[in-house]
């Protein structure tokens, strides 16, 4: 296992959807539990972000937002400060194809960074990415300031992106980062899990 913490972002609303994202299932699993199943054997401890209590019979703990209503960045921010580590990976509850191995390696890459965060051409995946304790402070005070975008403070720390050639070598970047926020993201979803059983 890796010293390092997941933390999994559970606490949207899930407008778009009409339901809560962690509930749907993709696979054989629900997203959520996919996600903790996938995460479980690399991370000795895991993290679901959320205002509720929905999720206590994962086995995981779960966290509530210290500053509430300011979206994921305070869902990342509770996270950090619960975490028993420096380093963490941070990833969204509705990604039903995340690669392990990929977050594994931004771990282990962020050795003299903040932050690990990967970047497809000029898009951000802030909801896939590696960040350390060190960015509390950063956070905290875009928080205050009511900048809750959470790429606002990777200007503040110390930051490492990778691109589409170093992501390429564990998977298909845009399989590992698509994500569910609507039931036509379920449809295709469902059929991509379906050609990955089929080996296609």
């Amino acid at each position: 296992m890796i010293e390092a913490t997941a933390i999994i972002l559970a606490g949207g609303k899930s407008t778009r959807m009409g339901r809560n994202k962690a509930f749907v299932r993709v696979k054989e699993h629900k997203m959520l539990e996919g996600v903790i199943r996938v995460l479980n054997g690399e991370f000795p401890e895991i993290i679901v972000s959320a205002n509720d209590n929905l999720f206590d019979d994962l086995g995981v703990k779960t966290v509530p937002d210290i500053f509430p209503d300011h979206g994921p960045l305070g869902g990342i921010h509770a996270g950090l400060r619960t975490s028993s580590y420096a380093m963490n990976f941070l990833v969204a509850c509705d990604m039903p194809f995340i690669d392990v191995r990929l977050a594994v390696h931004m771990v282990k890459s962020a050795a003299g960074y903040d932050a690990v965060v990967p970047r497809l051409r000029k898009y951000y995946q802030p909801l896939f990415a590696v960040y350390s304790k060190t960015c509390l402070t950063a956070i905290e005070n875009h928080l205050k300031q009511g900048q809750n975008k959470i790429f606002s403070f990777y200007s503040d720390v110390k930051t490492r992106f990778i691109g589409i050639d170093e992501i390429g070598l564990f998977g298909d970047p845009e399989k590992i980062f698509f994500n569910v926020n609507t039931p036509v993201d379920l449809d295709l979803a469902k059929v991509m899990a379906g050609r990955e059983k089929d080996g296609c």
